[in-house]
Parts: structure tokens; sequence; C-alpha cells
């Protein structure tokens, strides 16, 4: 009996430990008024954020991603999802509740379409998964 308790607790503690996402890309969508706001793409190993980007940034007509004036936008948008890479992806989607807390975005940072792409992608699953 002590023995299936030890083994037991053995693998409970693993678990506990263990990934709760597949390594890899993912990528996900904000959508708001049949319009794509917001598409990010980032890679996750071990449950850990990598290599974030934009695909999309886009508000009423205006590319936030292209049109040079809007390039000071581009910036505190750009800094909030910088600023989830080396973080647990939990603790990432938690950090973008309070965008003003992030260095060079700001509270005027729309990061909960940021924080729901990212749920999106989430949700979605690996779009590639990393080769083992």
């Amino acid at each position: 009996m002590v023995k299936k308790i030890f083994l037991l607790n053995c693998l409970l503690t693993v678990t506990a430990f263990a990934s709760q996402y597949r390594d890899g890309t993912y990528r996900g969508v904000f959508v708001s008024n049949q319009e794509t706001q917001v598409e990010v793409q980032f890679k996750l190993k071990n449950d850990v954020v990598e290599t974030t980007k934009f695909r999309t940034l886009y508000y009423k007509g205006k590319d936030y991603l292209k049109e040079p004036d809007l390039e000071r936008e581009k910036k505190t948008y750009t800094a909030a999802l910088k600023a989830t890479e080396g973080k647990n992806i939990d603790e990432a989607k938690e950090m973008l509740y309070s965008p003003e807390k992030i260095e060079e975005a700001g509270a005027s940072v729309r990061a909960s379409k940021i924080r729901s792409a990212i749920q999106n992608a989430l949700n979605s699953g690996v779009h590639t998964p990393d080769k083992k």
C-alpha cells in the first residue's frame, strides 16, 4: 500500500510540472465588427512565450503595421506584446490586464485585444508544432 501511495505521489508531481500547451508556433485573432483587428503569432516552449509578432494590427480602415503616421501607436502595441516574451503564458495573459504597468505601452493600448488574440491561439491549438 505504501508503494502505491508513493508511486501515485510521484506521478502527480511529474504531472504538475508538465507543460500545459504543446511546444510550437501559435496564431490567434481578435475580430470586432467583422474586422480582424489583431492577429498575433508567438512560440511556446514549456509554456513560456517566445518570438512574438503581430500579423495584423488594424482599426477602422487603418493598418498600424504599414502606415507611417501610426508608428507611435504601433510601437505601444508592439511593446505590450513584446513584454509577454520570456514569461509563462498564464502570467503573460494576466499582465495584459494592466497595460499601464508595461513600460512603453501605456494605458491607451487596448491590451485586451492582444490578450483575446492570444487566448484564441491557445483555444485553436498549435499552428506548427515543434519537431521532436
